[in-house]
């Protein structure tokens, strides 16, 4: 992939398409925190888990306080997809089996719903009413390996360029640390690990742990990034 590509002409609401990557972000509403208690970042993940997680592989995420990120792509259309879809019985997923919507939309309603549920339960929670999220929430296309190694590494470092952490390795709400681990994960460490070694997973992992502590916010790349950097 070309790292040249010109940075200034993003499309913020690009169309899920199979395979690609996607680097997925959203903010509160007027600066409105998202995450009120701890247990707010896990509700938020499970409810990611219950309905993108059969349609989206992450490579990273972090949460924080008043927005989020998640570097993802789309898995392959298949067969079982489509079985997992036609389970759903929402009125998009009985669109798109009749062919009524495109697959783009049906992921979008995913979003809708996974936002919908997560602002009812914390405005419940924090007796508050009407939005919660900002209206529409950016998907941006990535097109080249360059982009895609320097977000992973950004989106982890998010908590200490917003002031929540001195430390991106003591952030608890992001992947980073996920990758050291042997627990169970639903990330894609495999794929990414490969990345920067594609036969040695150990080595793999070393060169991913220096490639975030070599990192450096490269001021070339703010047309890319968000406009809440």
């Amino acid at each position: 992939m070309d790292h040249t590509e010109n940075v200034m002409r993003i499309d913020y609401w690009a169309k899920f398409e199979d395979n690609c990557y996607y680097h997925i972000y959203n903010r509160g509403i007027n600066g409105t925190n998202l995450f009120v208690r701890e247990e707010n970042f896990y509700f938020f993940l499970n409810r990611w888990k219950k309905y993108l997680v059969p349609y989206f592989d992450v490579l990273a995420y972090c949460l924080m306080p008043n927005h989020f990120h998640f570097l993802v792509r789309v898995k392959p259309y298949n067969d079982s997809m489509l079985d997992e879809i036609k389970r759903d019985y929402t009125q998009r997923s009985q669109k798109f089996v009749n062919g009524l919507v495109t697959y783009n939309e049906y992921l979008e309603d995913q979003f809708k719903r996974l936002f919908s549920s997560y602002a009812l339960a914390i405005n419940k929670q924090e007796g508050r009413h009407g939005s919660l999220l900002e209206k529409r929430f950016k998907r941006v296309l990535v097109k080249t390996d360059f982009k895609l190694s320097y977000l992973l590494v950004y989106i982890h470092h998010n908590p200490i360029h917003h002031r929540f952490s001195r430390d991106y390795r003591q952030w608890n709400f992001s992947s980073y640390n996920t990758y050291f681990s042997d627990d169970k994960t639903l990330l894609a460490k495999e794929e990414v690990l490969h990345w920067f070694d594609q036969s040695d997973l150990t080595n793999g992992k070393k060169l991913f742990q220096e490639h975030h502590e070599q990192f450096r916010l490269n001021r070339q790349m703010s047309g890319y990034h968000l406009e809440m950097d």
